[in-house]
């Protein structure tokens, strides 16, 4: 009996521990132009694109985002969140995505090594 409760505990217990919510998970947001962006003008003159540059300014200055970039006609950011629910939801609040300015898809990102960035 012993020693079936030690191997069903050996069994178990990576997975106990595998299911524990890490504090911070990274996660990677892709922009793409919505179907409200109007391509006759520049960026700083489209609706609500002032505002979402204050939200992203704001993630930034509460350490969410990690860091963001732009490839093509996608911008990216790398961001830290409890979940992917605390993450759509941090993202989905922009004003911007709200009203089709951008879209944006936001995924699961497991750095499996981390280097440095200044």
């Amino acid at each position: 009996m012993k020693k079936a409760l030690i191997f069903l505990s050996l069994l178990v217990f990576p997975f106990l521990n595998y299911s524990q919510e890490k504090e911070d998970n990274y996660f990677v947001a892709l922009y793409t132009l919505g179907d409200s962006w109007d391509s006759s003008k520049s960026p700083g003159e489209q609706t609500y694109f002032k505002e979402h540059s204050s939200h992203l300014s704001k993630l930034r200055s509460d350490s969410i985002i990690v860091i963001g970039a732009r490839y093509s006609d996608t911008g990216m950011l790398i961001l830290k969140s409890k979940n992917l629910a605390e993450a759509k939801s941090l993202l989905l609040e922009d004003i911007a995505v709200k009203n089709n300015l951008f879209r944006v898809e936001i995924h699961p990102f497991q750095p499996f090594y981390k280097g440095t960035l200044e």
